[in-house]
């Protein structure tokens, strides 16, 4: 039977829904970052349970509320968040729970699968979706009338309705198809659950490396192309596309030195080298957090005085469950004086944390401020196309670039090697359910690997000096 899950998998690429119905899904197991956001949707879903139970009541007295309710429609099944039945005109309403902060189109058409299943035996009066309000601010405790808002979706759903009656049937036939022959594929072979379906024998330099090459891709792979270098050089591509295929069909990097060199012209001594390490929870901790805001809990910093200097290194880490911004701020602007460039990697992350403290605590927003107007993102020099490595794979992550700049660096042997690990890592720290004599290991490794993205960034800025 086709459930909603299964009808969502399938829009993700038809060939992953045939996988998991055949068992061909290669990495079945959540990952530890997947499991936590599952736990995450299910605090909010009792949240929004809490909620609507209460709501319910005290506008429609005479209604009945029920959650989990499961129903079929011959070969699909819908198990209902919450179904509200009026029994004195025996009509139903529906309701969608989502623990995102908007409502994306996905959820309308998840909202119309259950709709058209629960039509089938019930009179169906209206369709909700729930979702987290993200206007919201904690102020003591959770305001579950403020945390969430309900819109009725009955209209965009009335538009999806027919598109989804032929689409779940397309979905159903793939998943009941005796072989993969024909099945479409997906265009992200790093995030593919079944690559040996939808990307065996990719060559050394794929097409999908090109980046941002999204439906180009089908394109070419249904003429026969997966290798970057094999792309016709008529083929249009956007200008870093084309960069990033030249330099793979010349096996050699693209250095425009008179960027690189425009790029490190911005920078005023002192230098300080920046990165934070976040926790953004559904339900926010703190006063005056919204969900999903980004907790800074952690930051390193290396900091030049001139270009001969020896680096001198800063940091900081929350080790207890409370507001970390405040003494982490604090902290930081001890260590960063009011002249020289703050260098980070992909500004906009950094510069919106900044201007989030400023606001929870404008006792330190002159200086957050003036962090965020001294910003320089050396992530630039390689998004902006002014330094291309065929070995970049199409990406300017400081994960693709690091390798080939300084490749006596590495984090695949950190106890904790990302962002993520970092993230979960943290959590079970402040919140007690980390074992006691692993806490000092955490927290060791914690700083070890924030430490490597300041030194990493630093490394880099060195190298392109020699340029």
């Amino acid at each position: 039977m086709l459930t909603k899950t299964d009808y969502l998998r399938y829009l993700e690429a038809p060939m992953h829904l045939w996988a998991e119905a055949h068992g061909w899904l290669e990495d079945a197991a959540p990952s530890e970052y997947a499991l936590h956001l599952m736990q995450q949707g299910r605090s909010v879903q009792q949240l929004a349970q809490e909620f609507l139970s209460r709501r319910i009541g005290e506008e429609y007295p005479e209604a009945e509320i029920s959650f989990e309710t499961v129903l079929t429609d011959g070969e699909y099944y819908a198990r209902l968040d919450a179904a509200v039945h009026f029994p004195e005109a025996d009509t139903y309403d529906i309701y969608e729970i989502k623990s995102s902060g908007s409502v994306r189109k996905e959820h309308l058409l998840d909202a119309a699968f259950q709709r058209l299943v629960a039509a089938a035996d019930l009179n169906v009066r209206h369709t909700f979706i729930v979702h987290v309000d993200t206007q919201y601010r904690r102020e003591g405790e959770v305001d579950l009338d403020a945390f969430f808002v309900i819109e009725n979706v009955d209209l965009q759903i009335g538009e999806v309705c027919e598109e989804l009656k032929v689409s779940r049937e397309m979905a159903l036939r793939v998943a009941n198809a005796d072989t993969p022959d024909g099945i479409e594929t997906c265009l992200k072979p790093n995030d593919c659950p079944c690559p040996r379906l939808c990307h065996p024998n990719l060559p050394e330099h794929p097409i999908y490396d090109l980046p941002r090459i999204g439906q180009k891709a089908r394109e070419l792979k249904a003429a026969g192309i997966l290798a970057i270098e094999d792309i016709p050089v008529d083929f249009k591509l956007s200008g870093l596309q084309a960069t990033h295929a030249a330099v793979v069909r010349h096996g050699a990097p693209r250095i425009d030195h008179a960027g690189v060199k425009a790029a490190l012209d911005e920078m005023d001594y002192p230098l300080y080298f920046l990165d934070y390490e976040t926790y953004n929870p559904a339900v926010p901790w703190y006063d005056g957090y919204a969900p999903y805001q980004h907790m800074v809990f952690q930051y390193s910093l290396h900091v030049y005085q001139g270009p001969d200097a020896v680096p001198v290194h800063y940091e900081f880490l929350a080790a207890e469950k409370e507001d970390p911004a405040l003494r982490l701020a604090a902290d930081l602007l001890e260590n960063i004086g009011p002249t020289g460039s703050v260098v980070v990697w992909n500004k906009s992350f950094e510069m919106a944390r900044n201007r989030e403290m400023a606001a929870l605590h404008p006792q330190f927003a002159s200086g957050l401020d003036s962090i965020n107007a001294r910003i320089i993102d050396l992530m630039e020099v390689f998004s902006k196309g002014s330094y291309v490595h065929p070995d970049f794979r199409g990406s300017a992550s400081i994960k693709n670039v690091l390798p080939v700049i300084a490749p006596e660096l590495s984090y695949v042997d950190l106890p904790i090697p990302n962002g993520t690990s970092a993230m979960l890592a943290w959590v079970a720290m402040v919140t007690g359910e980390m074992e006691a004599p692993d806490f000092e290991q955490t927290r060791q490794a914690l700083l070890e690997y924030c430490k490597l993205d300041t030194w990493a960034m630093v490394r880099i800025w060195q190298e392109l000096r020699k340029l």
